[in-house]
């Protein structure tokens, strides 16, 4: 049997996720409340000076960061491997790193796959549409929701009820550009770089929650290549790290890649609605 409960708490699996320390790690989800409360309580001063930071952009990493998004925005399907290391912080104060390695397969606007193998066991996700299908290989068990038509839809129903997301979320994004900048407040070029034998722009960003880097290819299309993140508002500022390989944006991709594939003595369990739990609690202590 899997849990007393018979729920999965998403910690969506850490599907990688690695990319971030999401769900189910407590200072995480105390980050995302506070980060919750500090947009609500945003003066109309702290708006205009957000607004005035952004002139501290250097205009050539947003040029580098808009082909980007243009190459991946073109992309009707692609497919890319990664290779993923993240933190964890216990509570002790100590940080743990653990790794893995992902592949995802894309096609827009409404299919996502990824299988995730590494520290924390195997994971993969099926996302067809109208039905994302989790699966812990390692456990057994699997989970499905119903959900928005669209992958930027999905993405913003997961974290506003389930407090996780899909992995890479903003390199899914319908629109790369507006999903990173929309809390970014400064960045620069710092200058060429080689990831894995590719020649890179090396792009640096500050936002009011994570900094965050980029390395993007110098060669047409202008892929991203890795992607480092720091989560400066939890205690250990814990990192994120992706480097990509493999990509092929024309992989002709069959519908059978998106339609959940699971053995016959996987257990189904039930997921969590945080946000459903805390309007109860709300309700309890009125």
């Amino acid at each position: 049997m899997v849990g007393i409960k018979n729920t999965l708490i998403i910690t969506f699996f850490i599907l990688s996720f690695a990319f971030v320390p999401i769900a189910g790690n407590s200072q995480l989800v105390s980050a995302q409340e506070e980060t919750k409360t500090e947009a609500a309580n945003t003066s109309q001063a702290d708006t205009s000076q957000a607004e005035s930071s952004q002139t501290e952009i250097d205009p050539e990493a947003l040029e580098a960061l808009k082909d980007m998004s243009d190459a991946l925005m073109a992309a009707k399907e692609f497919t890319f491997d990664s290779e993923i290391t993240n933190d964890r912080t216990l509570d002790s104060g100590q940080t743990i790193q653990y790794s893995g390695t992902m592949a995802t397969s894309v096609k827009r606007p409404n299919n996502v796959y990824a299988k995730f193998v590494g520290d924390s066991g195997t994971r993969e996700v099926w996302y067809s549409g109208t039905e994302l299908t989790l699966y812990n290989a390692s456990k057994q068990f699997y989970g499905v929701l119903k959900t928005p038509d669209s992958i930027d839809a999905t993405m913003d129903f997961l974290i506003d009820n389930y407090d996780f997301t899909l992995a890479l979320a903003d390199i899914l994004n319908a629109d790369p550009y507006s999903s990173f900048m929309e809390t970014t407040t400064g960045g620069l070029v710092v200058g060429d770089s080689i990831v894995r034998g590719v020649e890179c722009s090396h792009l640096a960003f500050t936002g009011q929650y994570v900094d965050w880097q980029i390395w993007i290819s110098n060669e047409d299309p202008a892929l991203p290549y890795k992607f480092v993140i720091n989560y400066k508002k939890i205690e250990g500022a814990p990192q994120y790290q992706a480097i990509f390989s493999n990509w092929n944006l024309e992989p002709k991709l069959s519908e059978s890649v998106f339609k959940a594939k699971l053995p016959k003595d996987a257990v189904k369990i039930d997921f969590i609605n945080f946000k459903k739990e805390k309007e109860a609690d709300n309700n309890e202590e009125k």
